[in-house]
């Protein structure tokens, strides 16, 4: 396999290089969520609307699981990408294989977990319905046993990313999703096998991909192709990368844990308002494919700010930020409207109709506008990661997510509000987050948070990758006359 050169976000247009890193990514998270997306169309089209009751559901449920994959995926990256940076090459690989190990290891553990505990959780902490609890527990159990693959995939995408390399997520998600996609017609469609054919599907999908991520991250660079008996647990590098992926993977805890709260409002809801569960998996689903944009300016921000930060060049972190907030809001607007043109035939591609239908229009055309919202939280989120603030990015998403879960409840079961609290609470913390975030980013706290601590450039010095300070006459000379 032809060796990959590396180009760092370190040098260079800001504004082309989070359009070249962004893109890619917006294209390989829109086919992640098309293959999850597919399970729930097929399931409520050639099963039954209740068994797309069952599979959404569970979402809540999966994410409480995946949320330890991408808070230790998240904070590794971080890690990573600041000693690449920094050209700290040997640091890296250490924290590199020090991570997946832990990953892998943590998804076997929570495959078990997951065994265990996933009827109990389904019936008694979201009091899942008679109606749809068996499905439920079919499709989580079987899903479960691929958490492992999903983990190693996960944290083989964030290593990729923290390099600048999204180009290569989206092969392994085009790979996973046509994988996910004709199995589903396979299993579902000609074996009829149901909810259980549609969480083989993508147990299948997500191994392949997870082998895709790793054979290519080790052929195509050589910078991470481990010597005998380097790929080991390094107690150090751990103590490292857990300094950032604890809060960030607790944070992801809380956050799943308020989904799950959630989750048990719209179960309650659906007993008193019949076909409601069904048109809020069908909404909430198109809702994903619209938050797409926002999502991954975060990715795009924690890599770009990451790699600055621990190049020293934090000058060069606001214009990064700016960049990625109008590409986001831009890219909103265009998905708005289409959802918007589009509504009805969009919900009905999930087989419900009636008052369902009704619903989840409901949930659609609501979050359509409130999108843009988050696309500016996430920018400046994404780049408070990078820098390493990471305790407060944790206190700015919990208590977001605290404010939201508080008001669904409240507004919800004690005013006319009703149901409807189940979709409002989104922009009401969405506001919130984004206000604190926008003060945080501008008192700059977050430039002394770096793990890779470097001499910062001014107007008399400037600080080379490798930590050197230098006139900045010479820097100029040297970047000129330097081979990248």
């Amino acid at each position: 396999m032809k060796e990959k050169k590396i180009k760092k976000m370190t040098e260079g247009a800001p504004w082309k290089l989070i359009i070249m890193f962004a893109l890619p990514l917006m294209a390989g998270q829109a086919l992640q969520q098309l293959y999850n997306t597919v399970d729930g169309i097929i399931v409520g089209n050639y099963v039954s609307s209740e068994a797309l009751g069952a599979v959404g559901t569970c979402g809540s449920l999966v994410m409480l699981f995946l949320c330890f994959s991408i808070g230790m995926s998240t904070g590794s990256a971080v890690v990573v990408s600041q000693y690449y940076g920094a050209s700290k090459y040997e640091d890296m690989r250490r924290a590199i294989s020090t991570s997946m190990i832990m990953m892998v290891a943590l998804g076997l553990f929570l495959t078990a977990v997951a065994e265990f505990t996933a009827r109990p959780l389904l019936k008694y902490v979201l009091s899942v319905s008679d109606l749809y609890l068996e499905n439920a527990v079919i499709y989580f159990r079987i899903f479960a046993i691929g958490l492992a693959f999903q983990f190693l995939y996960n944290i083989c995408a964030a290593i990729l990313r923290s390099f600048g390399d999204s180009k290569a997520t989206l092969y392994f998600l085009l790979l996973s999703s046509v994988v996910n996609i004709i199995l589903d017609l396979v299993f579902v469609c000609a074996f009829h096998w149901d909810v259980a054919g549609a969480a083989i599907a993508t147990v299948i999908a997500h191994i392949a991909s997870a082998i895709a991520a790793g054979i290519y991250m080790f052929k195509k660079y050589e910078i991470l192709r481990f010597q005998k008996g380097e790929f080991k647990f390094h107690k150090e590098s751990a103590k490292v990368a857990l300094k950032i992926a604890i809060p960030t993977t607790l944070q992801q805890c809380i956050i799943s844990f308020g989904s799950l709260a959630l989750q048990r409002l719209v179960n309650t809801f659906d007993i008193s308002t019949p076909g409601l569960l069904p048109g809020y998996v069908a909404g909430q689903r198109l809702e994903t494919f619209l938050m797409i944009p926002a999502m991954c300016m975060n990715s795009t921000m924690a890599t770009y700010a990451g790699q600055n930060i621990g190049a020293g060049k934090l000058d060069r972190i606001k214009a990064g930020r700016t960049a990625a907030r109008i590409l986001a809001i831009s890219i909103q607007v265009v998905l708005g409207i289409i959802a918007f043109v589009l509504r009805y035939p969009l919900i009905r591609l999930f087989g419900v109709s009636g008052v369902s239908e009704a619903y989840g229009l409901e949930y659609l055309v609501t979050m359509i506008p409130c999108v843009i919202i988050f696309a500016l939280n996430m920018s400046t989120i994404g780049t408070l990661q990078g820098a390493g603030d990471v305790g407060y990015t944790t206190f700015s998403s919990i208590s977001s997510f605290g404010l939201r879960v508080a008001l669904a409840y409240l507004l919800g079961l004690f005013t006319p509000i009703g149901y409807r609290m189940i979709w409002l609470n989104l922009p009401m913390g969405w506001v919130y987050s984004t206000i604190i975030a926008a003060i945080r980013f501008s008192r700059g706290k977050w430039k002394t948070k770096a793990i890779v601590k470097q001499p910062v450039s001014d107007d008399k010095q400037l600080a080379t990758p490798e930590g050197v300070v230098v006139e900045a006459s010479e820097a100029k000379e040297a970047e000129t006359n330097s081979p990248e």
